[in-house]
């Protein structure tokens, strides 16, 4: 149920990043929308156009001033025009021995040719145009006038061919985006399909380096680290549940292959592609993991303890839940936009790691190393955090939403269900505030809670194994379900607490109050130690105890009727008007026992001791 909990948490963590890409994306597009109308605005306002309307109308008059010409030459002169037309394809490039009037006719010639021409690029009709203007000007001032408008046109499109910054930003920005992250080239060998790779394993063959894999299905399947995968393509692979342990796939090209629940320990994979991987479940103990690309892969629940991740890139990977204690390597990591709620970091190494809007809520960060990390936008909300913590200098972890494990910290109503709080050297709460907070599930095994305030706090299923609770305020707590093996709880108020299902197996009780205590249903009672214990009015009906220690235990008035209470040890206790009927007391130790009033009707008393026992009727037994 855990597990499906925190799959749902990461969906909908997923779910938020893609919607705030899809708003980032909407926006940058309309910010290209008004730059691209404006500069469409600009290009159709540009100078360029008012001098080729104004170059139109001159030629036109030109040609004007030839035809008027024309009717005024003779027959002769017509001939000479017609040669020098003709002679204008040998002169056309150069312009030698030409005078105004035949340039005039080369130039109208040359205009008529390219307008007859459908296919012509405005910027060739623009240049002819520009060209037949300098020509037919050359032997006045105009010339130089247009060819300085020219430059003043080249400058002009050089302005609208060079993006600005915000442009250049924006561009930058649509492509890191939108973009596909493997530009690499796949692998130009003939794919083989498992069969005939596993069938190749067989007959001996070691090195595979390079081959193409891609799409094939090694579900279930088993390679040994003997044989080379380094660059190999196995893009869209099938390898769930795969044992691929120690194996060489450096450099593998792994892009949107299916590797959940996978045997993967000890892999190499530095420098591997693993975009959009599915590696949900898998076993990545010790694994190398160096600048190895899992952007946007799905890490969900992975054992990632010991690996080697640095200068990988996990941008908007799924690593909620997933474990990387035990001094992963996430050093200059990029874990930008990253899901890692629930994660276990304990003692990981994230040093100068980029965890720039990265959502580590409910992560597990005691005796992590931050220093140097970006932290910006970074989300911790109930994050748990210790002393030995390093975060940049100037971070303020509390403000961020985490919270501080630490002596006399305070926690009240605080969420920390399903936290990982345990330790070889106990974590130290020593007189915390744990008040009302919500400990569901959370594991404290050999935790140090001396004189914690825990009361009406919700402890059920928690694993407080070898925890210390002595002095510690229990008072109305919900134990249901709870570990208690081999706990100190000596002298601690657990009054009015829920213990169905506790398991005491072990578990000191010496001196604490259980007033009014319902046992039924407690698991393993038999073998605590409830030595000097306040268990007035308690309900331990038809318990199986046998064994039991309640030396010197306060029983007054509590219902034993039925219970097993073979071989108990109940020396110096309080049993006034205790309902003991059909108890069976056999080989119990009832030395000094105070029985004044309690009902033995039924009672099973073989071979019990009960030298100076307080019988129901006032005496004393020999």
């Amino acid at each position: 149920m855990a597990e499906q909990q925190i799959e749902l948490a990461s969906l909908l963590a997923r779910l938020e990043q893609l919607e705030q890409e899809q708003t980032v994306v909407k926006k940058y597009v309309k910010g290209i929308k008004r730059e691209l109308d404006k500069l469409t605005e600009q290009f159709n306002d540009r100078p360029e156009l008012v001098r080729l309307e104004s170059s139109e109308k001159e030629i036109a008059d030109l040609q004007k001033r030839c035809d008027r010409l024309s009717n005024f030459i003779s027959g002769d002169d017509d001939s000479k025009i017609s040669d020098a037309v003709t002679n204008s394809a040998t002169t056309r490039n150069t312009g030698d021995n030409l005078d105004d009037g035949d340039r005039t006719i080369l130039n109208i010639e040359r205009l008529d040719e390219q307008i007859s021409q459908e296919s012509i690029a405005p910027t060739v009709v623009a240049e002819s145009h520009q060209s037949i203007l300098q020509e037919t000007a050359a032997s006045d001032n105009d010339a130089e006038t247009y060819q300085n408008e020219e430059i003043d046109a080249g400058k002009q499109e050089e302005k609208f061919s060079v993006f600005s910054d915000e442009e250049f930003q924006i561009e930058r920005m649509l492509l890191l985006l939108m973009r596909d992250d493997t530009d690499e080239e796949e692998s130009h060998e003939p794919g083989i399909s498992a069969e005939e790779f596993l069938r190749r394993c067989k007959e001996g063959e070691k090195d595979f380096t390079g081959i193409n894999l891609a799409g094939s299905d090694f579900s279930r399947q088993s390679i040994s680290k003997e044989f080379n995968l380094s660059k190999a393509n196995l893009s869209r692979a099938k390898l769930n549940k795969v044992n691929l342990s120690a194996v060489n796939l450096s450099g593998a090209n792994l892009r949107g292959a299916e590797l959940c629940e996978a045997e993967l320990n000890s892999i190499n994979l530095n420098d591997a592609n693993l975009n959009n991987t599915d590696l949900r479940k898998a076993k990545m103990y010790e694994a190398k993991l160096g600048k190895a690309n899992l952007r946007n892969a799905n890490l969900n629940l992975v054992n990632l303890q010991r690996a080697n991740l640095s200068e990988a890139n996990l941008i908007l990977a799924n690593l909620s839940g997933a474990d990387l204690s035990l001094q992963a390597n996430l050093n200059d990591a990029n874990l930008s936009q990253a899901n890692l709620s629930g994660a276990n970091l304990r003692k990981a190494q994230l040093m100068n790691a980029d965890l720039s809007n990265a959502n580590l809520s409910n992560a597990n960060l005691l005796e992590a190393n931050l220093e140097g990390a970006n932290l910006r936008g970074v989300n911790l909300e109930e994050a748990i955090y210790s002393t030995e913590t390093i975060f940049p200098k100037d971070f303020d972890p509390v403000k961020a939403g985490a919270y501080s494990i630490a002596p006399n910290t305070s926690l009240q109503n605080a969420n920390l269900a399903g936290a990982d709080l345990s330790s070889l050297n106990s974590t130290n709460l020593i007189g915390a505030n744990l008040q009302g907070a919500n400990l569901n599930s959370t594991n404290l095994a050999n935790a140090d809670l001396i004189q914690a305030n825990l009361s009406g706090a919700n402890l059920s299923k928690a694993n407080l194994r070898g925890v210390r609770l002595l002095q510690a305020n229990l008072s109305n707590v919900n134990l249901s379900e709870a570990s208690l093996n081999y706990a100190n709880l000596t002298a601690a108020d657990i009054n009015g607490a829920n213990l169905f299902q506790t398991d005491w197996t072990g578990t000191n009780l010496s001196g604490v109050d259980l007033t009014n205590t319902n046992f039924k249903n407690v698991k393993n009672l038999y073998s605590a130690n409830l030595s000097g214990t306040n268990l007035t009015g308690v309900n331990l009906l038809g318990l199986n105890i046998n064994g039991i220690k309640l030396s010197g235990a306060n029983l007054s008035g509590a219902n034993l009727c039925g219970t097993q209470l073979n071989g108990a040890n109940l020396s110096g206790a309080n049993l006034t008007s205790a309902d003991l009927r059909g108890a069976n007391l056999e080989n119990a130790n009832l030395e000094k026992a105070n029985l004044k009033g309690a009902n033995i009707n039924g009672a099973i008393l073989k071979n019990a001791k009960l030298a100076g026992a307080i019988m129901p009727d006032g005496t004393t037994h020999e």
